[in-house]
């Protein structure tokens, strides 16, 4: 089954992988749809009038019915908690250690909120357990893509050694990642 694997960037600004939830559908995709639902509204289907269909699950997918869904983050109707739970379902998105309380806050409203089975409560467990022993955190939101801090990064044969560390996204020395703003009212002025 596929996974929302969760990393932590130490100071020394290397990822490790340090938990996962079960089902990445519970993840990312609960999340997208219940706000394109909430939001959007389901598109029309052209075949049968009694039925709709997502932007993310269509044959008809295209690149402009999904980049609706990832403007919702600059969509003022969003609560601050649906901004930053969706912002941080973004690749290479990272929030900082300080951050922590907003985001595991932000993931337990959206929970308890959505109309919809979520691994958030779960993800904002892991992230609470490992606040005091990282500066960030980030996701790859689903286990069937290449892990994009760690294992594809890999040039070692081993699991795990110091070698294969020096191959892991380094968030000090390198500058693919953006972080999460999760002060919403800074965000909002001019």
């Amino acid at each position: 089954m596929s996974t929302t694997e969760i990393y932590g960037f130490k100071a020394d600004g290397y990822a490790e992988f340090i938990g996962e939830t079960q089902n990445a559908w519970r993840g990312a995709m609960a999340v997208w749809t219940a706000l394109e639902e909430k939001y959007l509204g389901l598109l029309p289907s052209s075949i049968d009038a009694n039925h709709s269909y997502s932007r993310l699950m269509s044959v008809f997918n295209t690149e402009k019915d999904t980049q609706a869904i990832w403007d919702l983050a600059r969509d003022e109707r969003l609560t601050d908690s649906e901004r930053i739970v969706l912002k941080s379902t973004f690749d290479y998105q990272l929030f900082e250690s300080k951050d922590v309380d907003k985001v595991v806050s932000a993931y337990k409203t959206f929970d308890a909120d959505a109309n919809c089975d979520t691994t958030l409560k779960e993800q904002a467990e892991i992230i609470e357990q490992n606040k005091d022993q990282y500066i960030a955190f980030g996701f790859n939101q689903t286990s069937v893509n290449s892990a994009f801090w760690t294992e594809d990064r890999n040039t070692c044969e081993c699991e795990y050694c110091e070698h294969c560390k020096e191959d892991y996204y380094n968030i000090n020395t390198e500058s693919d990642h953006f972080y999460l703003s999760v002060d919403i009212d800074e965000e909002k002025k001019p």
